[in-house]
């Protein structure tokens, strides 16, 4: 009994540091939900692109590695990244390009950037 004691405080202790490590690379923000449209963030800013003419385009620049955005019917854009291990946008919504979505996650402003943590997509 005392063996199997002495080996399990090490294990908790162990599990309450990385739970703690873990909880210190989450963003910082209010939770949010945001419905937009879904667009790869070069195309969208440099000339407006966007909808389902656009999709095959979107898609590819996603791919290629620019980063993807949801731009809602106010016209906010919302940078977008996954919530995991520093996940881009595209982890996560490149199945969604050119479509509306409702988007839940953590809302981060900084120096005029709005970024979306995103944990759920519908």
């Amino acid at each position: 009994m005392k063996r199997g004691i002495s080996r399990l405080v090490p294990l908790g202790l162990a599990v309450l540091v990385l739970a703690g490590l873990s909880a210190l690379g989450q963003p910082k923000g209010p939770k949010v939900t945001v419905t937009g449209e879904v667009v790869d963030l070069w195309c969208y800013l440099e000339g407006g692109d966007r909808g389902a003419k656009h999709k095959e385009c979107a898609t590819d620049c996603a791919k290629a590695g620019n980063p993807i955005g949801i731009v809602d019917a106010k016209g906010e854009v919302y940078v977008a990244m996954g919530i995991k291990d520093h996940q881009p946008g595209r982890d996560v919504l490149l199945d969604k390009m050119a479509q509306p979505v409702t988007v839940t996650g953590t809302l981060v402003k900084k120096g005029g950037t709005q970024v979306l943590y995103v944990t759920s997509v519908k």
